[in-house]
């Protein structure tokens, strides 16, 4: 212990032991010298006997070191301060390698701080591994992703073994009333066993209890956001009343900073039960827990089995209904967005792999250039190994100096990804560089230096180290291994760039047919904006007279050229209801998944969505008037396949209700309510006046390019009919219908970077490549063409050289290309993953780049003085 204790110290005081050393040797050689002295000999003869006596001073040191210290370290040290001192003496090669790392170091761990938080961070649950949505599914309906009855949980939770307990939420409209007016936030109403399912405690005060639904009593619970913003973070909070809808409402609790439950971010947490004898509506989100010991498979296999139970109960028309669990995980982030984020990861991969080819390039010329120093080296007793230390030594300081500066780019990059990321994509918030990005900082960075450094130890083990004289010809170009590694080198770099060109090209143009769809309505000029009825208008006699005293408010107000109104423009998934509809062979009743809602006489010719038969509604159609509907173009095929609908009847319910027959009066065309990638589902509309909602969408269309600069004057157009009237979600129509493509134009865009990024280095490794090739084979050149070589030739020459090694990555990159397009798919639209237009645009590109690279190098060449560059040689 004591001698590994001495080694220790020793590393911390080199100096003093070595002072300490030289003192004792030129004490011992004095001693020495006057031995001999005394002895007879002269004071020189007596010095050189002395010396001889004692042996080798510097070898007597250096075996001192190994005892004292640690050789190992010791070498390591030598060879940082060296690299340090090379790299210092060469500031044009570190200053230009090192900022070519740092731009892919840095976006690669700006992508993996992303993946890290949205895919590979755990969710903030206990065991979130065994959390599972449970999904209604309809194969013949295409629904993948229904809510679910009440109904049919209970008879889940009663039936499987796999799961320990089921929950339930959903989102609800609230109005909150305070001293300064009424306002919507976002509610949720849960199961009171949601957040003991899922392990959340609250921060302050108490959670639910089976009890606070059961009776039908009013806590709720507020989210830490809600708390700050209102009550400034108080302990008075816990009790507190705040009026929600217009009823008095206990606060019992404080949900931790950042709670939310799958996409549900809520303001006020109200408890639901879920006891209940009849099947109800499907309108509720189902998540459980697994059993510790059993899988999602597992479980799916039971509730597939259960489900087929639950069918031999339904009526005939809704059967054919199954069970779907999805890991949580798996939910929160859809499987496109998931695809897409590794995509990202994987071409910031590509573009980082094609910045250390290029930077390797670099370290291969430079080290030719240092044979000379390599082969003294060698001469001085350094073995091949030293010798390829000392290189990847150089390489990693460089790689560490890159990271470094990576990091601090990253830093940069997250503030531009909160910035211009699409706020649908979950957990972006959570985005940062905690231990698991700072440890992939450090790691990608060493695998820059080793990469960085590994050719030129390649060619440093495989070149002949003698020392020589000369200094042209094959030694210092390095050789045969040298030309073949940089040529793999850019072939490598065209192959990769290739790649994330062809899937840039294939996105850009996903994107071109996504925005060139007609959504069905004219969004230009639409405001949009959000109203609520107050909280003791209740009659629906008076929502209808509120409506129509708010539109003609707007309607004068200056720059208004029409207004109209709709329950909701934009929605989710559509549930599922049964339908019946009236047809020549009688009534037929299905499920069906298709959307509802209630619009003014003016919303169609507001949006500028087309009517293709029959009528708008008009005045006539108030609430003592007979019920009438204007549906889709999809819900014409689906109910009345090659038929004229209008004129026709239908209703919400099977065919022996006791609910209301609607008569057909229109067929509008189909609006993509769901996104622009989403085909139209079936849609019905009946007019406001008949079943005002409580809550709607106003659209006024106005005569100025930009209709948020009225927001004001319409808001104050609202205020003036009903003050206490919540007014929420105020924006252009446009501006809500680019949501939809928020995360396309994000993966575009990003990949589009990356693309450009990895020609501009491929460009530069060729251009590169071909320069220097000219460089070291000056000689050559001139011996060509004084044996009779026109300039034509050599240009002909240099040029072929490039392209052969351009099209031979090309050719690899295009491969590549086919097998990414295949695997990314899903993430087209409109496009085929071998789409031959953007594989041909995308190799005469790089072909033009190449020989763009190439033609200076070239036109340089076809200068060389044949005299001159003989006598160089």
């Amino acid at each position: 212990m004591r001698p590994l204790l001495a080694r220790l110290l020793a590393l911390f005081h080199r100096r003093q032991l070595d002072d300490e050393l030289s003192d004792e040797m030129s004490a011992h050689l004095e001693l020495s010298t006057a031995d001999h002295v005394a002895r007879g000999l002269s004071l020189d003869h007596a010095r050189r006997a002395a010396a001889l006596r004692f042996g080798g001073t510097l070898q007597t040191a250096e075996a001192y070191r190994d005892r004292q210290g640690f050789p190992l370290l010791d070498s390591l040290w030598q060879d940082v301060r060296y690299a340090v001192r090379t790299l210092r003496n060469s500031p044009a090669f570190t200053t230009t390698a090192a900022a070519t790392l740092a731009l892919a170091i840095g976006a690669s761990t700006v992508m993996f701080s992303v993946v890290n938080a949205v895919l590979l961070r755990p969710l903030p649950y206990r065991a979130p591994e065994q959390l599972t949505m449970l999904w209604t599914e309809d194969p013949t309906q295409n629904l993948r992703e229904g809510r679910s009855a009440l109904w049919n949980v209970g008879q889940w939770r009663s039936q499987s073994q796999s799961f320990a307990d089921m929950a339930v939420f959903d989102a609800v409209s609230t109005t909150l009333t305070g001293a300064d007016g009424a306002e919507q936030i976002v509610g949720a109403s849960v199961s009171p066993n949601l957040f003991p399912l899922l392990g959340v405690q609250p921060a302050r005060g108490r959670g639910f209890s089976t009890e606070d639904a059961e009776q039908r009593q009013r806590p709720v619970l507020i989210s830490h956001r809600f708390w700050q913003a209102r009550f400034g973070g108080s302990n008075q909070a816990i009790g507190a009343t705040i009026v929600l809808n217009g009823l008095p409402s206990q606060i019992i609790g404080v949900l931790p900073a950042g709670f939310q439950i799958a996409t549900l971010n809520a303001d006020v947490w109200e408890p639901q039960t879920m006891s209940t004898g009849v099947r109800g509506g499907d309108t509720w989100f189902v998540i459980g827990r697994l059993r510790p010991t059993l899988t999602s498979d597992q479980a799916q296999a039971e509730m597939s089995a259960i489900a087929a139970r639950l069918n031999d109960q339904l009526p005939a028309a809704e059967r054919n209904r199954g069970i779907s669990v999805v890991p949580l995980s798996l939910y929160m982030v859809g499987s496109q967005s998931r695809l897409g984020l590794w995509m990202l990861g994987a071409a910031v991969f590509c573009v980082f792999l094609i910045a250390a080819a290029n930077v390797a390039s670099l370290s291969l010329a430079r080290s030719v250039a240092r044979a000379r120093e390599m082969a003294v080296r060698a001469a001085l007793g350094a073995s091949g190994g030293r010798i390829v230390g000392q290189l990847l030594t150089e390489s990693v300081l460089l790689a560490a100096v890159s990271g470094q500066l990576g990091t601090v780019l990253a830093l940069a990059g997250l503030r531009l990804i909160r910035a211009f990321a699409p706020g649908n994509l979950p957990r972006l918030n959570e985005v940062s560089l905690d231990l698991r990005v700072l440890v992939w900082a450090l790691v990608i960075s060493l695998l820059a230096g080793i990469l960085v450094g590994l050719a030129p130890a390649m060619t440093a083990l495989r070149r002949d180290l003698r020392p020589s004289g000369e200094e042209g010809g094959r030694n210092v170009s390095g050789g045969a291994a040298t030309r073949r590694i940089r040529r793999a080198l850019v072939v490598s770099e065209f192959a990769l760039a290739v790649v994330l060109l062809v899937g840039a090209g294939l996105l850009v143009r996903s994107w071109r047919h996504v925005t060139s769809i007609d959504p069905g309505f004219r969004p230009e000029r639409i405001l949009a904006m959000e109203l609520s009825t107050p909280t003791g208008v209740n009659v629906p006699a008076q929502r209808t007279d509120l409506y129509d005293r708010v539109l003609q408010e707007i309607l004068a107000v200056p720059g208004v050229e029409s207004a109209g109104i709709i329950g909701d423009l934009f929605i989710g998934n559509a549930r599922e209801q049964v339908l019946t509809a009236e047809g020549e062979d009688g009534t037929v009743s299905e499920r069906l998944r298709f959307r509802r809602d209630e619009v003014n006489t003016d919303f169609f010719k507001t949006v500028g969505t087309p009517l293709l038969r029959g009528r708008f509604f008009s005045i006539g159609d108030g609430p003592d008037a007979p019920r009438v509907a204007i549906i889709n173009e999809a819900m014409a095929r689906r109910s009345w396949p090659g038929r004229d609908p209008v004129g026709r009847r239908l209703k919400l319910g099977p065919r022996d209700s006791d609910r209301p027959w609607y008569t057909v009066v229109g067929v509008v065309a189909d609006m993509r309510r769901q996104g622009l990638e989403r085909e139209p589902i079936p849609q019905m509309f009946e007019p406001l006046a008949q079943n005002p909602p409580r809550s709607v969408n106003l659209f006024i269309r106005t005569s100025t390019d930009d209709p948020l600069t009225m927001a004001g004057a319409l808001r104050s157009a609202v205020r003036r009919v009903e003050r206490h009237a919540p007014i929420y979600g105020v924006a252009p129509l446009e501006e809500q219908l680019g949501t939809y493509l928020t995360q396309r134009r994000f993966q575009t865009s990003l990949l589009i970077g990356f693309s450009v990024m990895a020609l501009l280095m491929a460009a530069i490794g060729i251009y590169g490549l071909i320069r220097y090739s000219i460089a070291t084979r000056t000689q050559e050149i001139g011996l060509r063409m004084a044996i009779g070589a026109q300039a034509s030739d050599i240009f002909r020459m240099i040029i072929g050289e490039g392209l052969t090694l351009s099209l031979t990555g090309l050719g690899l990159g295009l491969v590549g290309a086919w097998w990414l397009g295949r695997a990314g798919s899903s993430l087209l639209f409109g496009v085929t993953a071998t789409d031959p237009l953007t594989f041909v645009t995308v190799s005469l590109a790089l072909t033009a780049v190449a020989l763009a690279a190439c033609y200076v190098p070239a036109r340089h060449a076809m200068k060389v003085e044949p005299i001159v560059a003989l006598r160089q040689g």
